[in-house]
């Protein structure tokens, strides 16, 4: 090998470590999951909601940084959609009609939108006020209160006796890379 291939190399090497950082990054931003381990909404009216339920061919919710897909699962709630399309890629719902209803990410983790439980009606990410439903961009912590108005206030993040709360399963990828002067 001769010392002027070390560069390249060098280059190379930094090129791929920053591709896999990015492909990453693009799999928590295009289509991130629940984590198993903090799923759960309560509302005082309907009782534990989880967004991550496990079942034959239920995937759960998905975000996207535009939208929210998939299914949330209460035993007094019943299936909760959380929009009428799948299929991931870019999509804004309108919420103008029942074939094109959802939650959408402004791509700052503010919610918006209205989801869909045959059991208990719209539930609204965005009532009026400041109870938006939220997600903490670095730690991806669902918070915020959404609305639905046959079972009232579905709340996202919990402290005190009962600590719960819904957040995304972030995959960090971690390169230390380390440039040294030639």
């Amino acid at each position: 090998m001769k010392t002027t291939d070390i560069p390249t190399i060098k280059c190379a090497a930094v090129l791929a470590l920053l591709l896999l950082a990015l492909f990453g990054l693009v799999q928590v931003v295009l289509g991130g999951g629940i984590d198993p381990n903090d799923k759960w909404a309560w509302s005082t009216n309907a009782g534990w909601i989880n967004f991550r339920p496990q079942c034959a061919g239920c995937n759960g919710v998905a975000v996207y940084s535009d939208h929210l897909e998939g299914y949330a699962w209460g035993e007094n709630t019943g299936w909760i959609r959380l929009g009428s399309y799948e299929g991931g890629g870019a999509h804004t719902y309108t919420n103008s009609s029942a074939d094109d209803y959802g939650v959408n990410n402004d791509g700052s983790g503010h919610l918006s939108g209205f989801a869909w439980g045959a059991n208990v009606g719209w539930i609204n990410f965005n009532p009026a006020g400041d109870e938006q439903v939220t997600i903490g961009l670095a730690a991806g912590e669902f918070n915020g209160y959404a609305w639905a108005e046959n079972i009232g206030w579905i709340h996202f993040r919990g402290t005190g006796p009962v600590e719960y709360g819904v957040s995304l399963l972030i995959h960090r990828v971690y390169l230390p890379i380390v440039l040294k002067g030639s």
